[in-house]
């Protein structure tokens, strides 16, 4: 299964996704923007049976993009998220990196606090309210003006953070701070996994993106090209508006929020910076081609049967010393990058099957 297509939810419905919606976010002295796409696969009897039973039938996934991209890039596999997923609902949240007053909030520090309720925003118009999230003592967020307030929603959920190469590094950061909503991580070939240099990982990046325009000649040069868009179209605008808003509010240090994003993707993590002790399952998916995050240097395994006990353990010992045994999934899939695009089937099922949440395991 490559998922071209958007797969079919097992229920019966068809993965829905609502246009993207444009937010202006304030927090921390600034106000930037945010944009969300949500995905809601569930048919008429699954949304009834939702309000009827006031939860969703599993956590709502939240998928959070790679470096520079859009709500909408890789819809292929946020579309199956949806489509195979117990939920149903699948939320893509984005937003200009931060980088206000108080330097403790800027960067992937303060996008974890503004992604969550740019999500909450997103999901409540469904009548869906996020169950635990705590009173988090960092600066107010308002969303287009006032608070989240997602309390009167019928249909109360939990949150399985998944995320995508630098979003990688977002979902463990939003995992690990917000527990008592989040159950499950899910990432794909992620960042975060080695101790790296900005410009090293610059260019790695630049060189894997450069062998994926030379085979985007074969079968996936579409999703390869559409991918490879987004992040220039994405890049560009974030660049832009930092620039603007350092001009308008003549704090020149605002023009470097891209770098600092930068910076923030090069981050390495484990249970000593951010730890997941209480969460119910964790899967990790690379690509077998993946020269940018690869399998072969972080696991020490080139291909899903290289993963041995002995492997899988010496990556939890490594990066989830928390996690009880049994917890953690690893896979090694087919495909660059690029790999969720090129086969976005395949990693959804992974992901979704290592974290308990597919709708229907084993089926079609």
């Amino acid at each position: 299964m490559t998922g071209r297509t958007s797969p079919p939810s097992p229920r019966g419905g068809s993965p829905r996704p609502f246009p993207v919606k444009t937010f202006r976010v304030s927090f921390n002295g600034e106000t930037i923007r945010a944009y969300c796409l949500v995905i809601d696969a569930r048919d008429g009897a699954r949304r009834a049976g939702d309000r009827r039973g006031g939860s969703l039938e599993g956590p709502a996934a939240v998928f959070f993009q790679g470096h520079a991209q859009r709500p909408g890039d890789a819809r292929e596999f946020t579309s199956a998220l949806a489509g195979l997923g117990r939920s149903g609902v699948v939320v893509v949240p984005v937003c200009d990196t931060p980088f206000g007053t108080d330097p403790a909030w800027r960067g992937d520090d303060g996008k974890t606090v503004v992604l969550r309720e740019v999500a909450r925003a997103s999901l409540a118009p469904l009548g869906i309210g996020v169950e635990g999230c705590p009173v988090f003592p960092a600066p107010p967020v308002l969303v287009d003006g006032k608070p989240v307030e997602d309390g009167a929603c019928v249909i109360k959920a939990g949150l399985a953070a998944i995320g995508w190469s630098h979003g990688g590094i977002l979902a463990r950061r939003f995992a690990h701070a917000y527990p008592g909503c989040v159950s499950a991580l899910g990432q794909v070939c992620p960042a975060g996994y080695e101790r790296v240099t900005p410009g090293r990982l610059t260019g790695r990046f630049i060189l894997e993106a450069l062998r994926i325009s030379r085979l985007a000649a074969g079968s996936h040069s579409a999703q390869a090209l559409r991918s490879t868009l987004g992040f220039v179209r994405g890049l560009t605008g974030d660049v832009a508006r930092s620039f603007a808003s350092a001009a308008a509010s003549r704090f020149p240090a605002r023009a470097l929020r891209a770098f600092r994003d930068v910076r923030d993707c090069s981050l390495y993590c484990d249970s000593g910076n951010f730890g997941l002790e209480g969460l119910a399952r964790i899967a990790v998916a690379f690509g077998e081609d993946d020269t940018c995050m690869s399998a072969r240097r972080i696991a020490g395994a080139g291909r899903q049967e290289d993963v041995t006990s002995r492997v899988l353990e010496d990556f939890r010992q490594r990066y989830f010393s928390d996690a009880p045994r049994g917890r953690l999934g690893l896979h090694i899939l087919p495909g660059t990058h690029l790999g969720p695009v090129t086969h976005s089937g395949i990693y959804a099922r992974a992901v979704l099957g290592s974290l308990g949440e597919l709708a229907r395991p084993g089926g079609d």
